[in-house]
């Protein structure tokens, strides 16, 4: 393969991404709402600050099921169904595993930041079936900052784990809507 070329799953990886762009609001809404519960969560060593970061969950989830509701009338539901929708029920079920664990209090404080970073990290790995090596490195990258806080840093994990984990987030979503914005580019020069 001559330099400049790509091989035709790098093709099929560039130019079908599109339908990763309605997930963006998601990881952004998510993103955001762990970054702002990691830096309350800080403030918490001085204040009672649990009721602020159960508010972060509540508006991120009030804005989640906006963005919803706004693809279902704009019809682009049915394009996250057929497209990357397929991933997502097992993701959601790990999603829902973890949250019901927290809320019957079955996982320790300190354990909860550690499962919620991997259970992201697995999640990276799985996308980056689709979205190549940028999710590969970012899986990995996620997976062993989480193995280092939770051997040297445990009392750090919330902070630490919740802020890089939302940056993440955010930092995938701003991949997705830019390799979206490359390949317009490329399909309208050429």
């Amino acid at each position: 393969m001559k330099t400049g070329q790509a091989s035709g799953h790098q093709l099929l990886q560039l130019n079908n991404i599109s339908w990763g762009l309605p997930y963006t609001v998601f990881l952004y809404i998510w993103g955001t709402q762990w970054v702002l519960s990691s830096c309350i969560g800080f403030w918490g060593q001085w204040q009672d600050v649990e009721l602020w970061q159960k508010l972060t969950v509540w508006l991120a989830l009030a804005a989640s099921l906006y963005a919803l509701v706004a693809s279902l009338r704009s019809g682009k539901w049915r394009q996250l169904a057929d497209q990357g929708g397929k991933a997502a029920l097992p993701l959601l079920m790990i999603i829902g595993a973890v949250s019901v664990l927290q809320y019957v209090q079955a996982v320790d404080p300190f354990f909860a930041p550690l499962l919620r970073s991997f259970v992201l990290a697995i999640a990276y790995a799985q996308l980056a079936i689709w979205l190549g090596k940028p999710l590969i490195y970012m899986s990995l990258w996620l997976f062993l900052l989480t193995s280092v806080v939770a051997v040297w840093y445990l009392g750090f994990a919330s902070m630490l784990l919740g802020g890089f984990g939302g940056l993440s987030m955010i930092a995938v979503a701003w991949i997705i809507r830019s390799w979206n914005r490359n390949s317009r580019t490329r399909e309208v020069s050429k």
